[in-house]
């Protein structure tokens, strides 16, 4: 029976929440590395949140009936950022998880995304060159890092609002180069800190925790300080991680300075227009 490809529903999160935990796990393991997802239980959360989002379009694949894979690209914004794409383990190989991306991709196409971008594990030579093959090109490697919460708290920092929504839309198109205003609106009402910046009466940075947040900041003192903010924040240790692009090289030093743990490397990948960020910037784990 051939493989069938269409949009997941609700029914289909908890199959396909297994075959992304498994997946992630199973190639992280196998090149000694910590799995992305810590348990069953967050990549069916993971999964749910992008079968049920508005700006998020899913496609999975099913063999006999059966769940076999999936993959996303959450469109809210000037990007299209794809992933997590995932294939059951012992279905790997077949073509499905080429099918899975170059349908993804094609979706973006057609709904005017030109800007289309992820991050891939750089240990997995299987995903850069199926990247590769259908158009990406890689633009920066990130240094996937674990933060030490600030000891204290940061006067100059404090919780997101919506009223801020007009600062992080500037901010993001002049260092970001691209924006992210509606990404964040979605994300006000999530389990995820969001944290802005002001000094001498502006906003001076944002920063969303976890690797499915991103941030900017004119210096790497603001980067600094909103990140061990968001990690002192009531969050899960598995949810504080952030991205630091090694092209930021005293960024990442400052980090590591300040103790953060470098825990891998992963790639930003971009097909279409592509203008580097200027000042500090973090991406999160789709760009």
């Amino acid at each position: 029976m051939p493989i069938e490809y269409r949009q997941p529903t609700a029914e289909d999160v908890s199959e396909l929440g297994r075959i992304c935990y498994e997946a992630f796990k199973d190639i992280a393991e196998r090149h000694g590395f910590e799995p992305d997802f810590t348990d069953l239980d967050m990549g069916r959360m993971i999964i749910g949140m992008l079968v049920a989002g508005e700006d998020t379009y899913g496609i999975a694949a099913y063999n006999d009936g059966q769940p076999a894979g999936s993959n996303f690209v959450m469109m809210a914004d000037d990007v299209g950022g794809i992933g997590p794409i995932t294939v059951d383990v012992p279905q790997q190989g077949a073509g499905i998880g080429r099918r899975l991306m170059t349908d993804a991709i094609d979706y973006a196409k057609k709904n005017g995304m030109d800007k289309i971008r992820l991050l891939e594990d750089s240990f997995n030579m299987a995903s850069l060159s199926l990247y590769a093959s259908v158009g990406f090109d890689t633009k920066a490697p990130c240094v996937l890092m674990e933060p030490v919460p600030a000891p204290q708290k940061d006067p100059t920092v404090r919780v997101l609002t919506e009223d801020d929504l007009a600062a992080v839309d500037a901010l993001s198109r002049e260092l970001y180069k691209v924006s992210r205003r509606n990404e964040v609106a979605e994300m006000l009402e999530g389990p995820f800190a969001a944290v802005i910046r002001e000094r001498d009466n502006r906003v001076t940075g944002y920063y969303l925790l976890g690797i499915i947040g991103h941030g900017v900041a004119e210096t790497e003192e603001d980067a600094l300080s909103l990140v061990q903010q968001a990690a002192a924040a009531d969050a899960p240790p598995q949810f504080r991680d952030v991205f630091c692009p090694l092209t930021e090289g005293s960024l990442y030093r400052k980090f590591l300075a300040a103790g953060f743990r470098a825990k891998k490397v992963m790639n930003l990948m971009a097909i279409g227009p592509y203008e580097e960020p200027e000042g500090v910037w973090m991406p999160s784990v789709v760009y």
